[in-house]
């Protein structure tokens, strides 16, 4: 299996993840204070699934980190350091962006937005691993320090 290949399952399992929880949060979970949600879920929540959804949400995001890392390391393998501090502070700075929208937008679109992303995420992993140059002629490789 390719890296790509291994990288849509990532891409897979995290939509699975955001389908389960689809079904069993309700629809105002995240727009109510003190648990107090009006809409009632699609499926009850119960300990097992949330337990499942707990992995899949360890494997999907996890899988995804190790597959841009190593490729990171690949492309960046004389100074890495660089493009991991940039690596993180984007990852941040959607983070940072996805805390001003939580408390308003109801869960769907919330998930709907993670899948979104999710899968653009894993055409555009495909796209730049199958076409290296192109990642060569974006973000070209540092210089060894002589």
């Amino acid at each position: 299996i390719t890296s790509s290949g291994i990288n849509a399952e990532y891409g897979v399992i995290n939509c699975i993840l955001y389908y389960l929880a689809f079904i069993s949060f309700p629809f105002d979970a995240a727009t109510t204070t003190s648990g107090k949600a009006s809409d009632v879920p699609i499926v009850e929540s119960n300990l097992y699934l949330t337990l499942v959804m707990g992995v899949l949400l360890g494997l999907g995001d996890g899988g995804f980190n190790v597959s841009i890392f190593a490729n990171l390391s690949t492309v960046f393998e004389h100074k890495p350091a660089p493009a991991f501090a940039v690596f993180k502070f984007v990852q941040s700075l959607m983070g940072a962006g996805a805390f001003l929208y939580c408390g308003t937008l109801l869960l769907p679109y919330q998930l709907l937005i993670l899948a979104v992303t999710c899968l653009l995420a894993c055409f555009t992993f495909t796209y730049l691993e199958r076409f290296p140059q192109h990642v060569l002629i974006v973000l070209p490789t540092a210089v060894p320090d002589e």
